[in-house]
Order: structure tokens, then C-alpha cells, then sequence
């Protein structure tokens, strides 16, 4: 097996491993996972791949910012970021920040088991390479030619593209940019706190062994991923009880009722469900849940 069919399948089968995922606090992209033997997430080892992506933005923004939205100090340095080469060039670059604006995402899940933090990442990679290119052409612009009045009403008026247009395009990327840095430290802390309470529970908390008692169909999904809420059922003491939690999982991956469980539990009343995978799962038919098209 070569080494990029052995990394497919080893993330196929991790994409495997960690559906269905369960929560009974969060839904959607909030709910968050912790792989066993996995530690809690941390920022530190992404930050030269945000920073290799955004660098890899700010390389694809050139051309549009420069040769389409007025943002060139000089019309020379315009029709070279105009010419069929650098455009070329530009497209390549863009597939290459694509694949490692993916890589980043695919790394934050592995860190922070939820995709509503690497979706920042990926969002903070995007817009700050875009703003960053926006900002430093138009200072070139703006200092290239000191005696040019900056007029946003030159966006309607002028016959050309003017630089104000690009600057203003410039500012809704700062503004992207500036939402999802502050976004960013809460949704981390978030994580970390999710992650920190299942890796807690594993060590000390008490577990039982449920059943899945009821899974309703939420009707939506997250991407392709059908969200469900489900019910667990599990004794303590040789008391009933029953736990509610949401679940996301692939269209595949959907147990059916009397699938066993295990339910961890503290004193200090935090729950944490999962899949008791090693009893075998039976799913529901693969179709039956899959996203419409379109």
C-alpha cells in the first residue's frame, strides 16, 4: 500500500471511529469529540499551518485585488498581474491554498474534535491572507502617488476601477477576519473544556452500560452529516434512568434502537455517551438518511 492510500484509509477509518458522535449539551458544530489516548486539543502545533495558508492567500490574492480591483500602485504592475502568466500562475496557487486551507481544517478537528473550531481556523486563514493583501497593496497605492484625493465616491464616478473599490472589498475581509479572530479564543476554550470533561470522565467517572432507547430524526443536516436526538437508557443502583443527547453521524452510520451504550457520569452531574462498539452495532440501511441533492 502506498503511503497516500495508507493515510486515506487511516483517515477513513478515524472519519469511522468517531461517528456517531454524541452530546448531551451541544448540537451541531459545537459537539466535540476526544479520541481515546488523544490529549486535549492545542492552538501551538496549527499556527504554521494558519500561517502557511494565509501566506498562500495572500500569494492568490494578488491578482484579483491588483489587476481587477484597482488595488496596483502603477498601471505597469497591473497588466503584469493581468498577464496570462501570472494569472496562470494565480490558479495554481489557488489550488495549492485550497489543499493546505484543507489541511488546516483536517488538523483542528484532529486537535479540538469539533468542526466549528477548525472552520475558524479555516476562516482566519482565508480572510487574513485576503486582508493582508488588500492592505498592503493599497498602502503601495496609496503612498505610489501621495497627490490622489481617496474618494469613495470615486466607486460610482469613475470610469475605471478605482482603488477605493478595492478598498472596500479589502474592509469586508478585515471585517470577516476580525469577527472570527475574536470568535476564535471562546470556541477554543470551548473545546478544550468538552474534550477536558470526556477525558476526565474515561479516568474517573462511573459507567454503566445503556441502550439506545429512541432515535428521532432531526430532519436536517450538518454538510451531509443527518442530526438526530436520541435517548439512552441505562440503572444506577437498580434505578431506571434516561439520558438525552444529540447525535451526528454519516447516513451509514445510523444505529438502530437497541444499540448498546456506554454512559459515563460524574457527581458533579456532567454525562458523556458514546457507542459501545465492541458489542457490534447493527445501522440503519445506507440511503436512508442521506442529504437530498441539491
Amino acid at each position: 500500500m502506498t503511503k497516500y492510500n495508507q493515510d486515506a484509509a487511516e483517515g477513513q477509518q478515524e472519519h469511522i471511529e468517531t461517528l456517531p458522535l454524541f452530546s448531551t449539551t451541544d448540537t451541531d458544530g459545537r459537539m466535540t469529540v476526544l479520541r481515546p489516548g488523544r490529549r486535549v486539543g492545542r492552538a501551538a502545533p496549527l499556527l504554521p499551518w494558519l500561517l502557511a495558508a494565509a501566506a498562500l492567500w495572500v500569494l492568490t490574492g494578488c491578482v484579483p485585488f491588483g489587476a481587477l480591483l484597482g488595488l496596483a500602485p502603477t498601471p505597469a504592475i497591473s497588466m503584469f498581474l493581468g498577464h496570462p502568466v501570472t494569472v496562470g500562475v494565480a490558479v495554481v496557487l489557488l489550488f495549492v491554498a485550497i489543499g493546505a486551507t484543507g489541511g488546516l481544517y483536517s488538523r483542528a478537528v484532529e486537535q479540538f474534535g469539533q468542526i466549528r473550531v477548525a472552520g475558524l481556523f479555516a476562516s482566519l486563514a482565508v480572510s487574513g491572507g485576503l486582508v493582508a493583501d488588500a492592505g498592503v497593496l493599497l498602502l503601495w497605492t496609496l503612498t505610489s502617488d501621495p497627490s490622489r484625493p481617496f474618494d469613495l465616491e470615486a466607486i460610482a464616478t469613475s470610469p475605471t476601477i478605482p482603488p477605493e473599490f478595492g478598498a472596500v472589498v479589502g474592509a469586508s475581509f478585515a471585517l470577516w477576519a476580525a469577527i472570527t479572530l475574536l470568535r476564535l479564543p471562546g470556541s477554543i476554550a470551548h473545546a478544550r473544556r468538552r474534550q477536558a470533561n470526556i477525558g476526565r470522565l474515561r479516568v474517573e467517572g462511573s459507567s454503566f452500560t445503556g441502550t439506545l432507547t429512541a432515535v428521532s430524526f432531526a430532519n436536517r443536516w450538518l454538510f451531509d452529516l443527518p442530526m438526530f436526538t436520541v435517548e439512552v437508557a441505562y440503572i444506577v443502583d437498580g434505578t431506571p434512568r434516561v439520558v438525552s443527547a444529540h447525535m451526528r453521524t454519516s447516513a451509514d452510520r445510523v444505529p438502530v434502537v437497541g444499540s448498546r451504550m456506554l454512559v459515563l457520569t460524574d457527581n458533579r452531574g456532567t454525562t458523556h455517551v458514546e457507542l459501545d462498539s465492541s458489542n457490534g452495532t447493527t445501522f440503519e440501511p445506507d440511503g436512508k438518511y442521506a442529504a437530498p441533492d441539491g
